[in-house]
């Protein structure tokens, strides 16, 4: 399977610390055809019969991604990344800021980058990009990225990404899953 292009959202928190768990807001409904997935910190739905990936960024801090079904090119059909951080004293806004280096360095056309509103957060900030992965034939494949950085009342950042081929069959239900991100503390 190919890879992603440099993971962004790693580089991006690599100085982050762990986050720390609360209660607060309700999910969202489940769509149709979706599972839903909560934690102490946040919830959100994606498509069922998605794979669920456990990881580590580099620091052994746990980051979390359901990915659809492989595409013949090599590229997954589809995908949510989710991380949270706590102790985040930086703020949001560095937080951007560095995503914002990251992505001109890697070659992402940054989209759409505005403020959000996010059940739970105090302060969020929406990006939508646009990038190209290698196919595991060579072949350029267009990608979309559509993403949130969101802030806790207690210093939590959440990082939550989707990205998928801008051809692939996921590409419709990318945004119902978006809309069901929920912060579960304020």
């Amino acid at each position: 399977m190919a890879k992603l292009p440099v993971r962004l959202a790693v580089a991006v928190l690599l100085a982050l610390p762990p986050a720390g768990c609360a209660g607060g807001g309700e999910p969202a409904p489940v769509p149709a055809g979706f599972q839903g997935h909560r934690t102490g910190l946040y919830s959100f739905s994606y498509p069922a019969g998605w794979r669920r990936v456990e990881e580590k960024d580099e620091r052994g801090r746990p980051v979390l991604r359901f990915e659809g079904p492989v595409l013949p090119s090599g590229v997954v059909d589809g995908q949510v990344h989710v991380a949270g951080y706590g102790g985040f004293a930086a703020g949001l806004d560095t937080a951007l800021s560095q995503f914002r280096g990251l992505a001109l360095l890697n070659r992402y056309r940054i989209t759409a980058d505005r403020p959000v509103e996010i059940a739970g957060a105090v302060r969020a900030r929406r990006f939508e990009a646009a990038y190209e992965v290698e196919a595991g034939d060579g072949a350029r494949v267009p990608f979309t990225l559509l993403g949130v950085y969101a802030m806790t009342d207690r210093d939590v950042l959440v990082e939550f990404m989707l990205r998928w081929p801008r051809t692939g069959a996921s590409a419709p239900r990318m945004p119902e899953i978006f809309e069901t991100f929920r912060l579960r503390e304020k």
